[in-house]
């Protein structure tokens, strides 16, 4: 076959069991179409073509980004044919034969998508009644789905009598991923969607089929009575909120199930929306804010009360220091000033000789510590200082300099500095021959507080940067649970407990969770309780089996 009506077949793409799908061209609108056209033996059937044909239509009038478009359903040289999208990529049941099974966020993303697909034909009253993953196309880039092949689709309940099978005697669906009452035989509406869709989830999850029987018989009672083995106990990484979307989906009673996608939907969006979700508008501060604030006063006030303790203890230490090495430099040069001044003493004014009096003061007032030095003699005349000009001059005792520590005070600046004053006298053999003025420079001395405080300070900062993240920190990690928890009890009344919080969680928070799960299944138990239907007679499952 190399054209049917304008499409020019290019090659075969896969079949089905009634059907086989062609790569093909439509000139038309020059793009590449897939193509789908009964097999001979089901061909020959007008009754099943013409179905085949309408429910085409009917299918033909959804549009929605996760199924694939249909474009065109006709009749061309005696063939039944429907032109449909062409979605580059590979089945989901080629998927999971390359990678056994899928990681929850992607089987949630495929739920996801595969849940708006069926709430969006649901509400135009198309009942798709084979879901399996064949019949679920995943593009090339791994992102989209794509639901296809609604040819065993219904369109609303206008064929209800006929719903359990097609013309030619065979159970619609396939047989693995039939709902309960599609096994049973049974008047089927959307809510099989679900539970096929369930099936297929399951298996996405676990890597393993539902049902795992091998005749047709085994499957069809295993669907209507046996509970599947739970997701939980078959893989670790199955978050419990969509192990019980899963549970939920395969509950035997349809009533039990989501009652349709929307609420499927809705279960899905807050399984994934967990993490992202808005923060609800609250009165003050939020906690991840209200916590680092609350640490940070708490480490501010303890720092101050440390670090003021520290900065005086520290300062009054190196004021002693100071004191003891001022204190014996006074004490060398008033010794040394003490030698040469009793070499004058007893002389006439005009034998004395005060020069190598001034030589000494002139090479100590070199060290780098020492401001001024005044030497004066027992009559009250400077013999000796650090500035020349003053030798000669009558000496006056500095006065209402404040205390310093000791018998030193804090010499006046004038100019030259704050610096520590020492007044000793000069004593020799017992006798006092005038004193000594010294004056050493505390330029050290401040810049040894100075680089204490501002130590201590960059420390306090970077504790507190340390404080406010870590609380902040914490905050985030204590609101986040609490968040999702709330919300978990919002929502609780209003679905009925039908819900679970997903967790990996192994502290206190996932303990809540555990207990919240726990009474939401309680709950929701004790909410839908009711008498349970009998189970319909295993013999008509057989002979439904037996008519397949």
């Amino acid at each position: 076959m190399q054209t049917l009506g304008r499409y020019r077949i290019e090659g075969l793409l896969g079949e089905g069991a009634m059907a086989e799908v062609y790569r093909a061209h439509d000139p038309d609108i020059g793009r590449a179409v897939a193509v789908k056209i009964l097999k001979p033996d089901f061909a020959r059937d007008a009754d099943l073509e013409a179905r085949f044909l309408r429910e085409a239509r009917a299918a033909g009038a959804l549009s929605h980004q996760n199924i694939a478009t249909i474009y065109d359903a006709g009749e061309a040289s005696g063939v039944a044919y429907i032109a449909m999208e062409l979605v580059e990529g590979q089945p989901l049941d080629a998927l999971l034969a390359a990678q056994g099974r899928l990681p929850y966020e992607r089987v949630l993303s495929i739920a996801r998508q595969l849940a708006d697909a069926l709430a969006y034909a649901h509400r135009a009253g198309i009942v798709h009644r084979d879901v399996k993953p064949s019949n679920i196309l995943v593009t090339a880039d791994g992102r989209q789905v794509k639901l296809v092949d609604f040819g065993v689709a219904r369109l609303g309940e206008a064929d209800a009598g006929q719903l359990g099978r097609t013309h030619a005697g065979q159970l619609v669906g396939t047989p693995r991923y039939m709902s309960p009452e599609q096994a049973l035989g049974l008047p089927v509406d959307h809510r099989a969607d679900l539970f096929s869709l369930g099936v297929v989830l399951y298996e996405m999850m676990t890597g393993k089929v539902a049902f795992p029987g091998t005749g047709l018989a085994t499957i069809a009672i295993q669907i209507a009575q046996e509970r599947v083995e739970p997701v939980g106990r078959i893989v670790g990484d199955c978050p419990p909120g969509l192990s019980f979307i899963i549970d939920k989906l395969l509950s035997k009673k349809p009533e039990a199930r989501f009652q349709d996608g929307t609420q499927l939907v809705a279960a899905l969006d807050r399984e994934i929306g967990q993490a992202k979700e808005a923060e609800p508008t609250r009165r003050g501060l939020p906690l991840r804010v209200k916590l680092p604030l609350a640490l940070a006063t708490v480490t501010a006030i303890a720092l101050a009360g440390s670090i003021v303790p520290i900065l005086d203890r520290q300062e009054s230490a190196l004021d002693r220091m100071a004191v003891v090495s001022g204190e014996t430099i006074a004490s060398f040069v008033t010794s040394n000033a003490a030698v040469l001044a009793a070499d004058n003493a007893g002389l006439p004014a005009e034998q004395q000789d005060w020069t190598p009096l001034q030589a000494f003061v002139a090479a100590a007032a070199r060290d780098a510590n020492v401001r001024e030095i005044v030497v004066a003699d027992a009559n009250g005349t400077v013999r000796a200082a650090t500035d020349p000009r003053r030798v000669g001059t009558p000496y006056a005792a500095p006065s209402s300099e404040p205390p310093f520590g000791g018998d030193a005070t804090q010499a006046t600046d004038r100019g030259r500095g704050p610096g520590i004053r020492f007044v000793r006298p000069i004593d020799y053999a017992g006798i006092e021959f005038g004193r000594v003025d010294l004056v050493l420079k505390r330029t050290a001395l401040d810049g040894a507080v100075a680089q204490a405080r501002t130590m201590l300070a960059l420390l306090a900062g970077i504790v507190m940067l340390a404080v406010l993240g870590v609380g902040y920190l914490s905050g985030a990690l204590v609101a986040r649970p609490l968040r999702r928890l709330r919300s978990a009890l919002v929502e609780a009344a209003g679905s009925g407990f039908a819900l679970r919080i997903s967790h990996r969680r192994r502290d206190e928070f996932g303990a809540v969770f555990d207990a919240f799960n726990k009474t939401a299944e309680a709950m929701e138990t004790r909410l839908s309780a009711a008498p349970v239907a009998s189970v319909p007679d295993l013999r008509a499952t057989c002979v439904v089996a037996r008519a397949a």
